[in-house]
């Protein structure tokens, strides 16, 4: 019996030395190689008799259905595998561990995941584990890490030649590189899937490609200034996904994407459309806790039509759907478009207070995710200190059975214990040099992810600030916008200090709009190409244009620029915030007829030149105005310089070297 004890403590160690040990055999006595040859197959028979029991158990996790009985048996086996246990199997239990928490509690699911992966290295459960993993990840609006594990369980289904997950990888990249406002990338993405789709003949995957194509170019053409031409492509896609949903009867997507499709209709001013494509979402059997939405979308229709009396009825609708089913989400829209309604009609009470419950809603949505996030911050800490607590009462009857059992091996024979204490050091020697080893890579790739974190981290924190502003600061500025046009259509305002003033609001606001969508994109982004860089030079040049078009603009890139290179966030938008402030100065102060805008390599350097044929200035003389200043020192953020040269009746040209 004590030599059966010992087998097992060393069951886990005897499978690294195997191969040593039978070298040593050759060079002891008979008599002694047949004991230690006897220990040996005692062990494997052991060995082998667990090894079967876990892997039944595994059988039959395998084929359980029922969240709570695979946490039981995925614990279950955990348990019968110490340290030193079979890693395949052990990855395996965690992954059903964490499958079984993928409805309930997405933080338990994603720890239990992280440790599957650890374990398993090509295994057929990894083509759904990283996938399921990117999908936690989307729910939590961590894109990056979301990216990172889609691309990897890319990876895995391609080398395992798995041509259905691959077409569901590619079209959930593309998903999330349009809530990273990626959208052309969404559309690259959702085309590769397609064509695999179409491959497949899988009609349901072909309908969420074309919609995510549509939804893509829907928002892309909101961007560019509702550009006409990329609002019929976000129609037509989504139209091809709505004949597909209904081809398949998912009549779900058919409802979301017709929905979809009144909303591109809506945006084009085209309510006619609008209004057939939303009522033919609603008309649609079923789902009744997701048309609250629609039904607001239908409620601005008539309120931007001026049927204030359907648009009442509507929202109202809207607003008994929404608390019946708890979207609140839908109910904070729904208190906008009333208020808005109330605004149009000169009901100024009514308004501010459907602004008001609008506003308490959407404090009150964001004050419940964060109790959210404490709750389950604060049940992964309990969970990690029971784990704690289970490993040291582990660790301290593991002392204790060493204990024991060093205790009984004194009854062994003289020479017996020789060459197992001989055997046991060599092995103590050599798993503690392993071990130092592992230790030491372990500390180094710790080093190295939490550096990878915190750049993730704050990639994250600047993606959600753009949010914020777009969302929060974008809207409200939109609303003054809104509000004066009201005033101004709402009001015989025949004075015209007062109108004057009122439009020079407004096009403060809309100017404010587009410096504050220049910020978003430059946060949006780690690093800027130059390309992307040049677009947002040539869209200003030519708004430039439009604001004075007896001006003639020439914007050159020369050949020996190269256009592959890239800038910092803040490289970029410095660069371009210098060369819109130039422009700027030029209209208003040179009456100048010519600008020109080039970009060159001097050395090392990108230069940018602007420069006029305007009546320009005295260096020495001129007041220096928060203009120039705020170019030098912008200039002088990014480690750049910035040279300017004028003179009476000579034109200004201003050099910006980075």
């Amino acid at each position: 019996m004590l030599l059966i004890n010992f087998c097992k403590k060393a069951s886990g160690k005897f499978s690294v030395i195997n191969s040593k040990l039978y070298l040593m055999l050759f060079f002891f006595s008979t008599t002694l190689r047949f004991s230690i040859l006897t220990l040996v197959f005692l062990f494997m028979g052991m060995e082998f008799a667990s090894a079967q029991d876990v892997k039944s158990l595994l059988q039959e996790l395998e084929n359980l259905q029922n969240d709570s009985l695979i946490r039981l048996k995925a614990q279950e086996i955990l348990e019968k595998q110490d340290l030193n246990g079979n890693e395949d199997i052990i990855g395996k239990a965690y992954y059903y561990l964490a499958s079984s928490f993928d409805e309930k509690n997405n933080y338990k699911a994603i720890e239990f995941y992280k440790k599957a992966n650890e374990l398993l290295e090509n295994d057929s459960v990894l083509e759904d584990s990283f996938f399921r993993q990117s999908r936690i990840h989307t729910i939590f609006s961590e894109f990056p890490e979301a990216m990172k594990m889609a691309l990897k369980s890319l990876e895995y289904n391609k080398l395992n030649n798995n041509l259905s997950k691959v077409q569901r990888d590619m079209s959930y990249i593309g998903y999330i590189n349009d809530r990273m406002y990626e959208f052309k990338a969404s559309i690259d993405w959702n085309r590769k899937s397609l064509v695999i789709a179409k491959q497949l003949k899988d009609t349901m995957a072909m309908a969420y490609c074309f919609g995510r194509i549509g939804i893509a170019y829907d928002e892309l053409a909101e961007k560019d200034d509702f550009n006409p031409k990329l609002f019929d492509s976000a129609l037509y896609y989504n139209n091809k996904a709505a004949n597909y949903a209904e081809l398949t009867g998912n009549l779900g997507y058919a409802r979301t994407t017709y929905s979809n499709i009144g909303n591109s209709f809506s945006k084009l001013k085209n309510y006619k459309k609008a209004e057939e494509y939303t009522l033919k979402s609603l008309a649609i059997p079923g789902f009744e806790e997701s048309k609250g939405v629609t039904l607001v979308n239908l409620g601005k229709i008539y309120l931007e039509t001026g049927r204030y009396n359907e648009a009442k009825k509507i929202l109202d609708s809207a607003m008994q759907n929404t608390i019946k089913y708890g979207t609140r989400k839908y109910q904070l829209e729904a208190f906008y478009r009333l208020h808005e309604l109330d605004v149009k009609k000169n009901d100024y009470k009514n308004a501010l207070k459907n602004y008001i419950d609008y506003k308490s809603i959407e404090d009150s949505l964001l004050n419940e995710t964060k109790t959210k996030q404490i709750v389950e911050a604060q049940e992964q800490y309990k969970t990690a200190e029971k784990e704690r607590e289970i490993l040291m009462q582990r660790t301290t009857l593991a002392e204790q059975d060493l204990i024991i059992q060093e205790r009984n091996y004194q009854i062994f024979g003289l020479i017996a214990l020789a060459v197992i204490m001989s055997v046991i050091g060599y092995l103590i020697y050599k798993q503690q040099q392993l071990k130092n080893n592992q230790l030491k890579k372990e500390s180094e790739l710790k080093d190295a992810l939490l550096k990878i974190e915190t750049q993730n981290k704050l990639q994250e924190q600047r993606l959600r600030i753009s949010r914020d502003l777009h969302d929060n600061i974008g809207a409200q500025l939109t609303f003054i916008i809104s509000s004066i046009d009201n005033l101004k259509y709402g009001f015989d305002i025949k004075d015209e200090k007062l109108s004057t003033k009122l439009r020079n609001i407004s096009d403060f606001t809309s100017s404010t709009i587009y410096e504050l969508r220049d910020t978003i994109w430059a946060m949006n982004k780690n690093k800027i190409t130059f390309e992307d860089l040049q677009t947002r030079i040539s869209n200003y040049i030519d708004k430039a244009h439009l604001s004075d078009a007896q001006v003639k603009f020439e914007f050159n890139v020369e050949s020996n620029v190269d256009t592959s290179e890239k800038f910092s966030s803040v490289e970029g938008m410095n660069i371009l915030r210098i060369i819109q402030e130039a422009i700027h100065n030029s209209l208003k102060y040179a009456n100048a007829k010519r600008i020109n805008v080039n970009v060159s390599k001097k050395n090392s350097n990108v230069e940018f030149e602007i420069s006029d044929d305007g009546t320009g200035f005295d260096l020495e003389k001129v007041k220096r105005g928060n203009g120039l200043n705020n170019m030098e020192k912008r200039a002088m953020e990014i480690n750049g310089s910035l040279d300017i040269k004028s003179g009476q009746g000579k034109g200004t040209i201003i050099v910006l070297s980075v």
